[in-house]
């Protein structure tokens, strides 16, 4: 699951190289959990410490969910919360009336970085990060509310999300 997580975090493609790197640099070595964060650090340009601190040392669970909409001067607004108290990156993806898709990615303040577009066939916007210590997080889109259909907090189903409910919001228009 450690590893699941950091793929969601770093992407898959990055995890696969980190992977590698790591075989490398320590092959008939005897590392530690740290020395596989440096390694993870180093291939992904991103703070990651804050991660293994969490998974390993704390009993913390993620869970995020979407606490509210509005429109205001014709662009929605999207707050979302963050339930449990393990702190993640958040990708969210909006879907609207025509079809078309966006994809909402909030970096988490403490990784001082993004993670790569996964999927170049989604538009994706990268979001001012998400400070730890603030159990919402606003932003907006430059549509009207009316025109979404769909929100759906990690799509991909790979963050260790405790509770999915919240996480999907279908609007009937």
């Amino acid at each position: 699951m450690f590893l699941e997580q950091l793929g969601y975090i770093v992407s898959d493609s990055v995890l696969d190289r980190i992977l590698l790197e790591y075989y490398r640099s320590w092959r008939f070595k005897h590392p530690n959990a740290s020395d596989f964060v440096r390694v993870a650090e180093r291939v992904s340009g991103q703070q990651l410490d804050w991660y293994k601190e969490y998974w390993v040392s704390t009993t913390k669970t993620i869970d995020y969910g979407v606490d509210s909409l509005w429109e205001e001067n014709g662009k929605t607004k999207v707050r979302l919360k963050m339930v449990g108290k393990m702190p993640m990156p958040v990708d969210v993806l909006i879907q609207f009336k025509d079809g078309s898709k966006e994809m909402a990615y909030i970096p988490q303040y403490l990784q001082f970085g993004a993670k790569p577009v996964e999927d170049a066939g989604i538009p994706r916007t990268v979001f001012e990060p998400w400070k730890w210590t603030h159990p919402t997080y606003t932003f907006e889109i430059n549509h009207r509310l009316t025109d979404m259909v769909v929100l759906d907090i990690d799509p991909s189903q790979r963050m260790a999300d405790v509770d999915r409910k919240n996480n999907r919001l279908e609007l009937k228009w």
